[in-house]
């Protein structure tokens, strides 16, 4: 620690002086530019939300999951710090969310599914939501996408930014991007590290008697480096980049098991995601060619004995790995007026070698997309779609969705939208020996959306408000089932019928040195099995597990000059575990956040404390969540 400590002081010193030796920046008056008429931004269907720049700024040395808890309507499982993050977006479940980086699918050909708590928002430039037909042009998105966008920037010279935080539970994390965007040339490299020792205390009610303990082997550390290069050429940009990282993680047991002393459990995971891009403009179009390659090795381990440590429980030893190749070529073009005619072609190819499969497994997806979009009317936007896949030379038939928004006078608008979907199983659920189904259907899922929305720009002030609801069906829902040979086995067992109402504000207001911020969400979520083997089993209609019909959450943030107040809320309604009456669901909680920041020039000094109240809860059954907590962070902006 004593070595971190004074790293981390001469790093600051050596700043400082750089801080010194710099020209002073002349700070100018802000002039606002109004102008009545309809915006292009209000006349877009409602099925995307961006995440704000002060949101990202706020929360660039938290992971995605943490983000996503706090600031978008979607619920994340998670096991707690260091422990896997996924996420439930529309009542549906991991495997059901797509996440993409810079266009390219990073959902684990195994699983299906994205550890949201080993991706860091710093290294993200722009990170948005989109639901409904705005997942239309990929396949897997049931519930939603998450999008993950690196931007490219020229001409704003040198690049230094470095952020160094140290919190509770001896919790470390350093953050630098350093690099150069000249005007046809741009270079950076970002590169971080987060380890804690992840030993909080917590009321352990799943002993007797119930008492406080200290969390065991749990500690954690993740670190990674993303370095991109991009050239301005005379009609595009040709960008390269490379997110390389290594999660190294020990697991903790559940909180009745913490008795046995002779358990180690660990996951050892690494990535190195590349891709090559060139974006060709011309009047009125353009053409993106993207290929990517990406190499990730998964290794869990699970070694378990008696008191006696010389007698062997359990031992598992999970080695996957996997190489997934894309390639895209995506051309948009104006056809007449305000109609935009899109394209894309798409192949993707997995091949996975895991100690859990009988042997290589491939698999070769082709995917074509068309869209045509624009404007039938002055005050409305119409966008038709259509995706053809084939997969494995068989074909999946074509997917269409449908949205139309209507922009009425005094701010008001609405979206009804319509959305054809489909996922592939995983190839855990084709081919994990035993129990593996490789008679496994795609599942087959149809979304309709309604949204209404109200916008307010004038005087300094900002109100962006949208309510609306949604209903979806899946059928061939994928859930593994046990057999009498003492395995599971995934079928298609389930009719998913997923419906629910969502709320979203933002608002800003700006006077003097005063800037007031306030965003949030509501989600009130209604999914049940509706199939006749739910019927059978007595659980037709019953909530999904693990799934909360009540979920939100709140962000202010006020700023006078150079001092700036965060407020954060987190409500999760109670969760079942089970169909079955069950004295084990999770009842509901509720987390408040604080964090005071001040700028120093080119410093930046930040003190946070999580979880205000000290609340006791568990978002997984069984798994301890931390109590409250301080972390300091101080960052230098070059």
């Amino acid at each position: 620690m004593k070595a971190r400590l004074r790293f981390s002081w001469l790093m600051v010193l050596a700043l400082w002086t750089l801080s010194a030796q710099a020209q002073d920046t002349i700070t100018l008056n802000t002039v606002d530019v109004s102008a009545e008429g309809i915006q292009k931004e209000a006349l877009r269907p409602l099925v995307m939300k961006k995440m704000d720049s002060l949101v990202l700024e706020t929360k660039s040395t938290s992971t995605l999951s943490e983000l996503l808890i706090q600031h978008s309507p979607v619920f994340i499982k998670t096991y707690g710090p260091g422990g896997i993050s996924t996420a439930s977006f529309r009542g549906t479940t991991a495997s059901h969310t797509l996440v993409l980086w810079n266009g390219f699918q990073l959902n684990a050909p195994t699983l299906g599914q994205v550890d949201f708590s080993t991706i860091p928002v710093f290294l993200a430039d722009d990170i948005d939501l989109k639901w409904g037909s705005g997942t239309s042009n990929n396949s897997g998105g049931l519930g939603g996408s998450v999008n993950i966008d690196s931007k490219n920037t020229f001409g704003k010279g040198l690049i230094l930014d470095v952020k160094q935080t140290y919190g509770s539970f001896n919790t470390w994390g350093s953050f630098v991007t350093v690099g150069y965007c000249g005007q046809r040339v741009s270079f950076r490299v970002k590169a971080y590290r987060n380890s804690s020792d992840n030993d909080f205390e917590y009321y352990n009610d799943g002993v007797i008697p119930h008492r406080k303990m200290r969390q065991q082997n749990a500690d954690f550390v993740d670190y990674g480096v993303m370095p991109e290069l991009s050239v301005m050429l005379r009609h595009g940009i040709l960008s390269v980049s490379s997110w390389n990282q290594w999660n190294n993680r020990n697991l903790p047991p559940i909180m009745p098991n913490v008795g046995n002393k002779n358990t180690e459990e660990w996951t050892r995971d690494n990535f190195s995601r590349n891709f090559l891009t060139y974006k060709l403009f011309w009047d009125g179009g353009k053409l993106q060619l993207k290929s990517a390659a990406f190499v990730e090795n998964q290794r869990y381990y699970l070694e378990v004995h008696t008191q006696n440590p010389d007698v062997l429980i359990t031992r598992i030893n999970s080695e996957n790995k996997a190489l997934v190749l894309h390639q895209i070529a995506d051309v948009e073009q104006q056809v007449y007026s305000s109609w935009r005619l899109k394209g894309k072609l798409q192949w993707d190819r997995e091949r996975v070698n895991s100690n859990n499969y009988d042997d290589v497994k491939r698999r070769d997806m082709l995917s074509a997309y068309l869209a045509v979009e624009g404007n039938p009317l002055e005050r409305a936007n119409l966008s038709v779609t259509a995706r053809y896949d084939v997969v494995d030379g068989k074909s999946m038939g074509v997917f269409p969705t449908a949205t139309f928004s209507y922009h009425f006078p005094k701010g008001f608008g609405m979206t009804l939208g319509y959305s054809h979907n489909y996922r592939n199983p995983s190839l855990n659920d084709l081919y994990w020996y035993p129990g593996g189904n490789p008679d496994l259907l795609p599942e087959n899922g149809r979304t309709v959306d309604l949204a209404f929305n109200y916008n307010l720009d004038r005087q300094g002030l900002k109100l962006d408000f949208r309510t609306g609801a949604y209903a979806s069906k899946v059928k061939n829902w994928i859930q593994w089932v046990p057999t009498s040979y003492r395995y599971w086995v995934p079928q298609n067992v389930a009719l998913v019928f997923a419906r629910g109402i969502e709320n979203h504000i933002d608002f800003s207001y700006s006077r003097g040195d005063w800037k007031y911020s306030l965003s949030g969400n509501y989600v009130f979520t209604f999914t049940t099995d509706e199939s006749e083997n739910a019927q059978s089993y007595g659980n037709l209609g019953k909530q999904l597990i693990y799934i909360p019909r009540h979920h939100g959450n709140l962000f202010a943030n006020v700023r006078w000059k150079t001092w700036d107040l965060g407020y954060t809320l987190e409500v999760t309604g109670m969760r079942n575990t089970s169909y079955a009456d069950n004295p084990f669901d999770l009842p509901s909680y509720v987390l408040h956040h604080v964090a005071l920041g001040k700028q120093f020039g080119k410093f930046r000094c930040e003190l946070r404390c999580n979880n205000l109240t000290d609340c006791d809860y568990q978002n997984v059954l069984w798994r301890p969540m931390p109590g409250r907590s301080f972390e300091v962070m101080l960052n230098y902006h070059y």
